[in-house]
């Protein structure tokens, strides 16, 4: 049998009319490593700016009657992403969605250009009551309590940091609870800081709440205060994501538990958004910015 040569492999490929070199060959395949490592690279790039919107439905129990279809438009981890000028394919798709509540669970911002989250609240507030939380971004602005909750407040946000509000429709009420972001006090274990939190702010409470949090690694803390249901971010999906699982987030480390979608603890469910923007000079593959969508109905 006459043995195998590479030469002779190639020139399935190339026609040629002579046989090919080795040099040759190996520049051909060059090109073709050349020409795979471009169109990967270009669909990466893409992926991290092709926003999607990934819809829930989920059923409470003790969710009232008067709140029967209530739709959630829930966005996290903006970093500072711009999804055309002046976000007006992310408005669009919020507004499209027709939602009750626009909830934002932290990490608007990213750099000092502060632009792009500044127009997305303030467009967002116009369609739907805007409420908002800090997340661990925010905490690292010397400025957040003089500048940038005020400027929030003012483009209509309701910033929820540490805070609850009740929502009334026909006499029946719902609580909306949000939470700062544990790393402003970084003396304190999150677990032990939210613990305190939400023993304060849920203490009188027995009907259903709506938990803003950066944070999905405390869900069973969540959960020990009877949180019926929870929006965090934060994973960023994994960053990496493969067969539905992510690769890394902060706070969990490797191979985390939880990075998206719905995931529950005793009678509290969590919707973890995937997150719309990236605070890495690493690219995240196969995990494409995400608005979260969630429609609420009575068991």
């Amino acid at each position: 049998m006459k043995p195998f040569r590479f030469v002779d492999f190639a020139q399935f490929f190339v026609v040629k009319s002579d046989i090919i070199t080795n040099k040759e060959l190996i520049s051909v395949f060059g090109k073709i490593a050349a020409a795979i490592a471009v169109a990967t690279t270009g669909m990466i790039v893409r992926d991290n700016v092709r926003l999607t919107v990934t819809r829930y439905t989920e059923k409470f129990e003790k969710l009232p009657e008067s709140f029967n279809g209530f739709t959630i438009v829930h966005a996290s981890d903006l970093h500072n992403q711009q999804f055309g000028e002046n976000q007006s394919k992310l408005i669009e798709a919020v507004k499209s969605e027709k939602p009750d509540m626009i909830a934002v669970t932290g990490d608007l911002f990213h750099t000092e250009h502060r632009g792009r989250a500044y127009r997305f609240i303030e467009r967002a507030a116009k369609i739907a009551p805007c409420y908002y939380v800090s997340g661990n971004h925010e905490q690292r602005f010397a400025d957040y309590f003089r500048n940038i909750k005020p400027r929030l407040q003012a483009l209509g946000a309701v910033v929820l940091d540490d805070e609850r509000v009740t929502l009334s429709r026909n006499g029946e009420n719902i609580t909306v609870i949000g939470l700062a972001d544990p790393s402003f006090k970084r003396t304190v274990p999150p677990e032990h800081l939210t613990e305190d939190k939400l023993s304060k702010l849920t203490s009188d409470l027995d009907g259903f709440t709506i938990l803003l949090s950066h944070r999905p690694e405390l869900l069973r803390v969540y959960a020990r205060h009877n949180i019926s249901l929870a929006l965090a971010g934060h994973a960023h999906g994994g960053q990496i994501r493969f067969r539905k699982r992510g690769l890394f987030a902060v706070h969990q480390g490797w191979f985390p538990k939880y990075t998206e979608g719905i995931v529950v603890e005793k009678n509290t469910k969590m919707l973890i958004s995937r997150g719309l923007g990236n605070s890495t000079y690493y690219p995240k593959i196969n995990n494409p910015p995400e608005l979260a969508v969630i429609k609420m109905y009575k068991l």
